[in-house]
């Protein structure tokens, strides 16, 4: 199954291991935004990595602070688990319910994103969710991606890089760095 931004290489969708969870809204959420809604500016895409709410443990939220220091550059680097949001657009049965799919596993499994910055990666490099706004602010708003993992929560590694910030990552949550 492939996105725009997010496609599974390997085993394939149909072993994966999938939670549809309640969304709640983190601090860098507007408070008129609905990010389940396929129409609103600030809507989740597929890849996009979630996390479990520190206020609310059995719901998710983006985490984060959804502000980047220096536009283009990753900041706010997560140090809990972290998920990859795995839905298709316009399930409005979702929106209604608030409910996001996240593809909690089995670790290992392979996926291709297009929501990583490549810069300084090489192969086998461990990886963590950043707050990003793409090259040079190229997303117009901040979105939870992946980069290369500093002392965050390693969530897997780098198998290949096809391109700038289009790479293939191994599922390895926890991991050492």
């Amino acid at each position: 199954m492939a996105g725009t931004n997010f496609e599974i290489l390997n085993p394939g969708y149909s072993i994966l291991w999938v939670r549809d969870l309640p969304y709640t809204p983190g601090s860098g959420d507007d408070s008129d935004t609905n990010p389940l809604n396929p129409n609103d500016d600030r809507a989740l895409v597929e890849g996009e990595w979630l996390q479990y709410s520190s206020s609310d443990g059995s719901k998710l939220t983006r985490g984060g602070d959804n502000v980047v220091t220096v536009s283009g550059t990753p900041d706010g680097e997560g140090t809990v688990p972290a998920y990859p949001f795995w839905l298709e657009k316009g399930r409005y049965d979702m929106q209604f319910k608030r409910l996001c799919h996240v593809l909690l596993g089995p670790h290992g499994f392979e996926f291709r994103t297009r929501l990583i910055r490549t810069s300084g990666l090489s192969v086998n490099d461990a990886v963590a969710v950043f707050d990003w706004d793409g090259e040079s602010g190229a997303f117009g708003l901040v979105r939870r991606t992946l980069a290369k993992q500093s002392a965050g929560y390693v969530v897997g590694r780098v198998s290949r890089i096809f391109g700038t910030n289009d790479a293939s990552v191994y599922f390895m949550p926890g991991s050492s760095s």
